[in-house]
């Protein structure tokens, strides 16, 4: 199904001369790092990318909330009850920058055109497989990114590691009298 029957597609109006050092609210440009400005221009739940430049197909922020974007970044606000915006997230995350490279624009610079994100093609499995999706998907970002989360776990899956082969070494056949 294509993108445009299930989602808002949009751009902001901002450009990065417009962030400042301590804003209020997240402002969103083409780039990982999200920046900040005083005022929003939405209050929504929403996967945002890059249009054009180094990122496109590479960056997306999913944010929930209100936020400021780019004049050159894409807002993807899901309005259909059938899509998960999670699930899309991810799948976007997985699947949109080798899209990208088959359909993407190349001027002097890397550019995604409305068009392209309208007719990207979104499977949509039952709500219970894209939550099943979700699930699974959230409890390994977690485990990735957030540091309090994925080190401790780490560090004990190398711990158990650890100790089967250091008693996998220090077994010893007994030798018969």
């Amino acid at each position: 199904m294509p993108l445009v029957s299930l989602a808002e597609i949009g751009t902001g109006s901002h450009d990065t001369k417009d962030a400042l050092e301590q804003g209020e609210y997240p402002f969103y440009a083409r780039g990982v790092d999200v920046l900040a400005l005083d005022s929003f221009d939405f209050d929504e739940t929403a996967i945002i990318t890059a249009g054009d430049g180094v990122g496109v197909g590479k960056v997306m922020h999913f944010v929930e909330g209100k936020y400021a974007l780019h004049q050159r970044a894409y807002r993807i606000h899901i309005t259909s009850p059938n899509l998960i915006p999670k699930y899309y997230y991810y799948f976007m995350k997985a699947t949109f920058l080798g899209y990208m490279e088959k359909k993407a624009v190349n001027s002097s610079v890397t550019s995604v055109r409305k068009k392209m994100l309208e007719d990207y093609p979104i499977p949509t499995p039952s709500l219970e497989e894209q939550e099943r999706i979700v699930s699974i998907l959230d409890k390994f970002d977690l485990l990735v990114n957030d540091i309090s989360e994925g080190l401790p776990a780490e560090i004990e899956a190398r711990r158990k590691q650890y100790e089967y082969y250091r008693d996998k070494l220090l077994k010893f056949k007994e030798k018969a009298a």
